[in-house]
C-alpha cells in the first residue's frame, strides 16, 4: 500500500489554515493542523507526518520552540517557517532552529509550492520516525 504523505500546518489563524488545506489538496496531500505548538506536539506523539509548516507568533507556543523539539525529537521531518513578523525570527534566526525554509506572509504561492515538494519528494515514509 503506497504511503500517504501528511503534512502538519500549524498557524492560529484559520484562513491560513483553510488556504493550506485547498493547497495541499492540488497537491495530493493530507493535511492536519494545529492552532499552536503544544496541540502540534500532541499531534505528532501520535501520528507520523512527512512535513511541518509552522507560523513563529502564535498565542499557544512559539513556532521557534515547536522547530527546536522537532530538530531534536525528529532531525529528518522538513520543517518550513510562515511568518508575518520578520523582525521576531530573521531568517538566519530561523535556520539555526532547524527551519528548512523561510517564508514571509503574504505568502509567494509559487516559491511555497517548489518548497513543499521538494520536502515531500524528500520524503521517506513519514520521516520523522526517528525518534
Amino acid at each position: 500500500m503506497p504511503h500517504q504523505l501528511r503534512a502538519l500546518v500549524v498557524d492560529d489563524d484559520s484562513n491560513i489554515l483553510s488556504a493550506f488545506e485547498d493547497f495541499f489538496r492540488k497537491e495530493h496531500c493530507a493535511m492536519l493542523s494545529a492552532s499552536g505548538a503544544e496541540e502540534a506536539l500532541r499531534v505528532l506523539a501520535g501520528l507520523e507526518v512527512d512535513l511541518v509548516i509552522t507560523d513563529i507568533k502564535m498565542p499557544w507556543g512559539s513556532g521557534v520552540d515547536l522547530c527546536k523539539k522537532l530538530k531534536v525529537s525528529r532531525p529528518n521531518l522538513p520543517v518550513i517557517v510562515i511568518t508575518g513578523y520578520p523582525n521576531l525570527v530573521p531568517e538566519a534566526d530561523a535556520s539555526r532552529v532547524g527551519a528548512d525554509y523561510y517564508f514571509l506572509k503574504p505568502l509567494e504561492l509559487d516559491q511555497l509550492r517548489e518548497a513543499v515538494r521538494k520536502c515531500l519528494r524528500a520524503a521517506t515514509p513519514a520521516a520523522g520516525r526517528h525518534v
